[in-house]
């Protein structure tokens, strides 16, 4: 076919306003129903999408609690979620991690999911009493992690016997008292050189390892009443004696002994002391000062 050209001028018509408003009306009838098509067509993707998404969120949030059912029922009953290695870590290198190990043998083959870190601790702390710090942890399937940390140590000890106060006790180089008054006995305590040496005398039963030994204020109150002596005095403490059922502290300070016990407040007995040091002297006493009475000093 040949290709179409204008109509030559002497054929054209001049087109009449009616006809324009027809041509207009019938090109506006066409693109009105070719944008009803097209949003039809919308409307029914929009349709045919809504469903789909709705679809697909209902199937996830089903397979969703299906998986957790599954993992939650596989934590519960399953036999591979059990104890089968136990990994101790320590701060304190006289920790003992056999006998961490040997406390916690219980738990071997229980359900890791199921432990308590309360029943933990209660059987380290029945094991161990010097506990400081303890830290618990789990790595699935079966690996429990325990830290530990233990009281520090502040004095060595000499346990002698009740009659023989003054003699070096027996294990005096492995005895050693924890800041919360336990003692202890170890061999792999480190940098103790520094630490003062207390002996320990008039006790009904030897104490054992383990043990409350002194209370914490106990200990306080010799170590403030050594500063005291230090500091205001200028006499430094050459031994340390510590009575168990008297409740009373010997200091020795240049070979005499100063008497303290725990039913005074130590205020008033470094008073005593000090008024004995203005009206009597120091040099005047051979063996001892007595400061436990409260209305005098008795030396000798």
């Amino acid at each position: 076919m040949k290709k179409s050209r204008r109509l030559p001028k002497k054929y054209a018509r001049r087109v009449s306003p009616d006809t324009k408003r027809y041509v207009k009306r019938r090109m506006d009838r066409k693109s009105q129903r070719r944008k009803e098509k097209w949003r039809r067509l919308r409307r029914r993707l929009e349709v045919i999408w809504g469903g789909f998404r709705d679809s697909a969120v209902r199937w996830t949030l089903v397979s969703l609690i299906t998986l957790g059912v599954i993992a939650f029922g596989f934590l519960l009953f399953s036999p591979a979620i059990e104890v089968r290695e136990i990994t101790v870590s320590r701060l304190s290198p006289r920790l003992d991690i056999e006998e961490v190990q040997e406390a916690l043998a219980p738990m071997f083959g229980r359900h890791l999911f199921f432990l308590s870190s309360f029943e933990i601790a209660g059987l380290l702390q029945d094991s161990i009493p010097d506990i400081d710090e303890l830290s618990i942890g789990k790595t699935y399937p079966g690996v429990l992690h325990v830290k530990i940390a233990l009281h520090p140590l502040v004095a060595k000890l000499n346990i002698e016997a009740p009659d023989s106060a003054g003699s070096s006790g027996t294990g005096s180089s492995i005895d050693f008292l924890t800041s919360q008054g336990i003692y202890v006995a170890t061999t792999a305590a480190r940098d103790t050189e520094t630490l003062p040496r207390i002996s320990i005398v008039d006790w009904g039963v030897r104490p054992d390892p383990g043990t409350l030994l002194l209370q914490p204020t106990f200990f306080e109150r010799m170590n403030a009443a050594e500063l005291t002596l230090l500091r205001q005095f200028g006499q430094e403490v050459e031994r340390r004696t510590v009575y168990l059922r008297a409740q009373e502290f010997h200091l020795l300070i240049e070979g005499k002994e100063l008497w303290f016990d725990l039913r005074n407040p130590l205020e008033e007995q470094m008073e005593r002391y000090r008024t004995f040091l203005k009206e009597i002297g120091f040099e005047e006493v051979k063996d001892y000062i007595d400061l436990r009475v409260a209305d005098r000093v008795m030396y000798q």
